[in-house]
């Protein structure tokens, strides 16, 4: 394999020539083999740039946007019956994560805010997946409420 660059590129290529707008377990096994160079993270974020639509568990879990942390959480809550020990690792990591960014005192406050209250979503979650999406339905009424 050549430079991470030349990787990522080579990646596009082979994406955009396949045609595909969703990767699933077969896909991500292939361009994982194929592309061993390639992190996780990049590969997910070059498919994502290109269109493709990642399958659960290989897409994550998304900090960027509550809205984005919710679909995953629920997604994710699906699968945890099937396998709970992977489940749980990415969102314990990805936890660990939002955390850490919550408490980066050179990011705006607003920031740590929604990282610290993506911190409190993802431990209701890890308490009991199966309730999540309601427990969150209920979250969001009550923060709209607090908004008023």
């Amino acid at each position: 394999m050549g430079n991470k660059r030349d990787d990522i590129r080579r990646l596009i290529a082979h994406v955009t020539e396949l045609g595909w707008r969703r990767a699933g377990a077969e896909e991500w096994g292939a361009l994982r083999e194929r592309f061993q160079g390639v992190s996780e993270s990049a590969l997910r974020k070059t498919l994502v740039d290109s269109g493709v639509t990642i399958g659960q568990p290989w897409r994550g879990v998304d900090i960027q946007s509550l809205e984005g942390l919710e679909e995953t959480l629920v997604e994710l809550a699906h699968l945890y019956p099937r396998d709970p020990a992977l489940t749980r690792k990415m969102v314990i990591a990805a936890k660990d994560k939002a955390r850490f960014a919550s408490r980066n005192s050179k990011a705006a406050e607003d920031k740590r805010a929604l990282k610290r209250e993506m911190v409190e979503w993802m431990l209701v979650w890890l308490g009991d997946p199966a309730m999540f999406a309601t427990w969150v339905r209920l979250r969001k009424e009550q923060m709209i409420k607090e908004q008023l």
